[in-house]
């Protein structure tokens, strides 16, 4: 329980820190005037400059095309989550029919779920640039699995489902929801530079589901469930960013190993 709330003051500061971002005067451009300072208060749109684009704060994408289409996935996959949760029968024709021909007990979904992140940061140390800096990428990977956890373990408590195996804490799938959240990260940090980045990310999250049901451990409601939201946190977390964390922000963070007792754990300071 410390360690979580560690992990949740970690995160109030993170959000904190990037919040403010907007409320303070852009720094001048040697050689020119700053275009951004005369739109600093506008209520209607602010900027903040990074890698050379021009990033909108105003909670809207760049283009008007874009403004519903990430919300389309997560929208039927939440969707499909909760009405697939009121059909028994389903579920269990599906559970029936994965233990009948696809019964897995093995631990690859254990390791799986984190193979999109592992990607993402072995494709840029070979090289490979993604969309973002080391800075923002890791701080919006970290937003995103921590409000993903957060979502997943409140309705599991909440909603007190028994798994097909008989355990509890079966709606939705914590395995789907990790696994979804870093494939939408690798999908938005690779996706627009091929898009067989995206269509390998989302294939192992997806397997990591089936191999959820096919390990009795869910139903098919708790995996698309866990899919949505998953996709839902890390978009959200996309769509909010401020993109500070700069080589010049990432100077300023330390972190430090703590030992109180028994327990062990890093601790993150960042000076203003």
């Amino acid at each position: 329980m410390q360690t979580f709330r560690f992990i949740v003051v970690v995160f109030f500061l993170l959000s904190s820190s990037t919040s403010g971002f907007a409320l303070y005067p852009f720094p001048e451009k040697e050689g020119g005037d700053n275009p951004a300072s005369s739109l600093l208060f506008s209520t209607e749109k602010r900027y903040a400059f990074h890698e050379d684009t021009i990033h909108s704060l105003n909670f809207r994408y760049a283009g008007k095309q874009r403004e519903l289409k990430p919300w389309i996935a997560p929208a039927v996959l939440v969707t499909s989550g909760i009405g697939t949760h009121f059909m028994s029968g389903l579920n269990e024709g599906v559970r029936d029919f994965m233990q009948e021909n696809l019964a897995y007990t093995g631990s690859i979904d254990d390791y799986g779920q984190y193979a999109p992140l592992a990607a993402v940061y072995l494709l840029n140390l070979a090289g490979v640039k993604g969309k973002n800096n080391f800075g923002n990428r890791s701080a919006i990977v970290f937003k995103s699995i921590l409000l993903s956890s957060t979502l997943t373990y409140r309705l599991k408590v909440w909603v007190s489902a028994t798994r097909p195996d008989g355990s509890v804490h079966s709606f939705p799938s914590g395995h789907t929801s990790t696994a979804f959240t870093f494939a939408q990260f690798m999908h938005r940090e690779y996706g627009d530079r091929n898009p067989w980045y995206s269509v390998g990310a989302y294939s192992g999250a997806a397997a990591v589901g089936i191999m959820r049901m096919a390990k009795n451990a869910h139903w098919l409601s708790d995996v698309l469930m866990g899919a949505g939201i998953g996709i839902l946190s890390t978009e959200l977390v996309y769509l909010t960013h401020q993109y500070k964390w700069d080589n010049e922000h990432l100077k300023r963070l330390d972190i430090f190993p703590f030992q109180r007792g028994d327990q062990k754990g890093l601790s993150m300071v960042y000076t203003f």
